[in-house]
């Protein structure tokens, strides 16, 4: 196969083995166990064959789940750390070497983040390690402190992410003022966009992102990835059908041509 071929789900979590990889006592949300082997058998039925793990903030600093997966898929993964500026040097090439490509830079409320929390300096310094590894940067935050973030961060020399299509309400969303900020911020050839969360952003009804998830990749198609978000942890509603994700995200492209590139030939770019 070549990589032409392969489909990218550009956002999963892995949770467990809790035998092999228990949460911390102080863990911030207990989600139920969803190891990597139960997410590479769903890959496998619907198709995709190139995956990105996020680390889970549940597991704190411990990234021992995720580098044990990034090894186990012997390339075919990628994943993205939750880091502080501090961290040793031959940790961070550690995680390169397993196959890491980027941070998470969070700022949800529910996280612990978000509002006067956001500390844009201490973003900055975390940028500064990656940097050197050709990394890039996740910002997971609600829209109006995504804006506030990618403010901040202009300039900063590393690919900006915006996850979860920054939480904005798809009801409306894009003709919103933070909507139209959003877009104008795509114009940058630094940022780029997560399709992911579409159950998140309508609460739980992923169809209703359709036109959203379209005006966000036309507005950047060489610049959009699109993830899952498997196994949609921290919701009010029944998890949506992963495989009911993809074929929404196809059709939100519209044509074959701009599929492949938001399924292969972006994601093969952002993560090498």
């Amino acid at each position: 196969m070549t990589s032409n071929d392969h489909v990218w789900d550009c956002h999963t979590h892995i949770f467990g083995p809790w035998n092999t990889y228990p949460l911390p006592p102080d863990a911030v949300y207990r989600p139920a166990e969803a190891p990597f082997d139960t997410l590479r058998a769903l890959h496998a039925r619907m198709g995709v064959t190139r995956g990105v793990i996020v680390q889970g903030a549940c597991y704190g600093p411990d990234h021992a789940a995720l580098v044990g997966a990034l090894t186990a898929s012997a390339g075919a993964y990628r994943g993205i750390a939750v880091i502080d500026p501090d961290i040793p040097e031959p940790t961070l090439q550690a995680m390169h070497d397993a196959g890491v490509r980027g941070i998470r830079l969070g700022a949800m409320a529910h996280l612990g983040g978000g509002g006067s929390a956001i500390d844009t300096g201490r973003m900055r310094e975390c940028i500064a390690r990656v940097a050197p590894y050709g990394w890039h940067v996740l910002v997971h935050a609600e829209a109006d402190d995504t804006l506030t973030i990618l403010q901040a961060l202009e300039g900063c020399g590393v690919p900006q992410v915006i996850d979860h299509m920054a939480r904005l309400p798809a009801r409306g969303g894009l003709q919103s003022h933070a909507g139209q900020a959003l877009l104008h911020r795509l114009e940058s050839p630094e940022v780029w966009i997560k399709v992911s969360g579409a159950d998140r952003v309508t609460d739980g009804s992923p169809e209703d992102a359709l036109q959203q998830i379209r005006g966000l990749v036309q507005a950047a198609p060489e610049r959009s990835v699109w993830g899952s978000d498997w196994p949609h942890v921290n919701v009010r509603y029944a998890p949506p059908d992963d495989a009911a994700l993809l074929a929404l995200v196809r059709r939100a492209c519209g044509d074959e041509a701009t599929a492949k590139a938001v399924l292969t030939h972006n994601p093969a770019r952002l993560y090498g």
